[in-house]
């Protein structure tokens, strides 16, 4: 019993110091799938497989948890997510018969994980969660505490639980001023895009 207890006591100790390694030392930038030298990965910090994160220049994230297991996490050029922010690219199954927790990785539906991308210029507030599947538009803010279930347009606010859109921040004039100054013409958004984008979300 004694034997036991001490092993016991042991493996938690162990298990403790390696969770604040991976959080605090681990050195993930070399792991992941792309890092840019401009990007800035600040502690503490937990990536479920760095593999499938790809970090693109002028990126910054912090004290987040990112469960990349089987898709991927991108955030392209000039965006930022902050403290408490958790990405999520992955989810459990449910079957008849079947403990959730007994379905492996590869037994479960593979439409269950879905890559989770934030586009360039975003703006991910404090304690924001990403689920699987979502893309972040360019220049948008996402509200703090929101969790993020669905793709967000482009120049939008959005904040809640679940997260919903509030507003585009520019009119479309003020959007292709904007972008003519940051992007090369084949990546800026089209005025007509801009109309069918605006348009969709007219009445939400």
């Amino acid at each position: 019993m004694n034997f036991l207890y001490r092993f016991s006591t042991l493996r938690s100790f162990l298990g403790g110091a390696r969770s604040l390694y991976m959080r605090y030392f681990y050195n993930y930038r070399k792991h992941m799938g792309f890092c840019h030298p401009s990007a800035i990965v600040s502690r503490p910090m937990i990536i479920k497989n760095p593999k499938n994160v790809f970090l693109y220049e002028g990126t910054a994230i912090k004290d987040l948890i990112i469960m990349a297991t089987n898709a991927c996490f991108i955030m392209k050029k000039g965006s930022t997510m902050t403290e408490g922010g958790k990405v999520i690219t992955g989810s459990h199954e449910r079957r008849v018969g079947r403990f959730f927790l007994t379905i492996t990785e590869q037994e479960k539906n593979k439409e269950l994980d879905q890559d989770v991308i934030v586009e360039e210029d975003a703006w991910i507030g404090v304690n924001v969660t990403l689920l699987q599947g979502v893309v972040v538009g360019r220049g948008s803010t996402i509200g703090a505490g929101a969790v993020v279930t669905k793709s967000t347009p482009p120049y939008s606010v959005n904040a809640g639980v679940p997260c919903k859109f509030i507003k585009f921040y520019w009119t479309i004039d003020e959007i292709l001023e904007h972008e003519s100054q940051l992007y090369p013409e084949k990546e800026r958004f089209t005025r007509t895009q801009l109309e069918e984008i605006f348009s969709q979300y007219s009445n939400k």
